[in-house]
């Protein structure tokens, strides 16, 4: 049976693209990571990697290996981390991801209240609305808004989040309130825009009806604060998540256009690379956060 330190050589080889790298992450020699490799293959009997001086990539049977064994070595190591630290007190760094809004209006208050429970444990936070490549960059989880496409990342979703169309109360006085979602053609729309793409387009569902409206307005910005700001300022309605309104619509600074439709799904979750182990201090911050969040959604009128 090959030994398990061949296996997360090859796995990190794979992720790497190169065996070299894989060796220095490892600290091991190149001789000895090309060794491994050939030791595994001759035990399988199969070619797994096909490789010159500059890259490596998998041959099918390679692709094939490396998905079952990735996930077994991560089940391997969470184990080891369960018996070591499952019961002792977390410590250590958290590297973590979020957009903006996230970052000051929800997890900053969280990551406070996170370590009163645990003061060992430190965070490295990066904000920002760019996706950032958890593969490459030295992050532990990432916080995202929407569907999720790519396969090479775990998620975990904390949150089921639908936007809402929101006006202030002034602003319904004075333009009424739109009783369908097409009457928001006869509204100022506040439009966010993201990495370059103004978001016009506005979707709603109810009862197996879907409708999208293309609509208009004079203001739009990149920042999701400005847009909640024109809002309480009364100039215009937006489509803007339940959760990132909680606040406002408890407060009665904002309330909704109309009920019975429910705008797009914008789930949030928690996004970790697919390969190796979990810490425990991710892992419960994790568990945190989707305990947190779920007491702030059922709080949301």
């Amino acid at each position: 049976m090959s030994n398990l330190n061949d296996l997360r050589l090859f796995v990190e080889a794979a992720r790497q693209g190169s065996l070299r790298a894989a060796a220095r992450k490892l600290e091991r020699t190149p001789a000895a990571a090309s060794a491994a490799l050939k030791r595994l293959e001759a035990e399988l009997g199969v070619k797994l990697i096909e490789r010159n001086t500059r890259h490596l990539r998998l041959t099918p049977e390679g692709q094939l290996y490396r998905e079952r064994i990735a996930a077994g070595l991560a089940l391997i190591d969470e184990a080891r981390h369960a018996m070591h630290y499952d019961c002792a007190e977390i410590s250590g760094e958290i590297r973590v991801t979020t957009p903006v809004d996230f970052a000051h209006q929800f997890l900053r208050p969280l990551m406070n209240e996170f370590q009163c429970l645990h003061p060992q444990v430190s965070f490295v936070t990066q904000v920002g609305d760019s996706l950032s490549d958890l593969v490459s960059e030295p992050l532990d989880v990432a916080i995202r808004y929407g569907e999720l496409p790519d396969s090479a990342l775990v998620a975990r979703r904390l949150l089921e989040n639908s936007r809402l169309v929101l006006g202030s109360p002034d602003y319904f006085e004075r333009h009424g309130y739109p009783a369908h979602p097409n009457d928001l053609l006869n509204h100022n729309c506040l439009i966010y825009q993201s990495r370059g793409q103004a978001y016009r387009r506005w979707s709603f569902q109810r009862s197996g009806e879907t409708v999208v409206v293309e609509v208009n307005g004079d203001r739009t910005c990149n920042d999701g604060a400005m847009v909640r700001e024109w809002l309480l300022d009364g100039v215009g309605v937006a489509y803007i998540s339940e959760l990132d309104s909680r606040a406002d619509l408890t407060a009665g600074r904002l309330v909704p256009a109309f009920k019975g439709w429910l705008g797009d799904s914008v789930p949030i979750s928690a996004v970790y690379p697919g390969t190796g182990p979990r810490p425990v201090r991710v892992k419960r911050f994790v568990e945190f956060l989707e305990e947190r969040l779920a007491n702030a959604r059922s709080a949301t009128p």
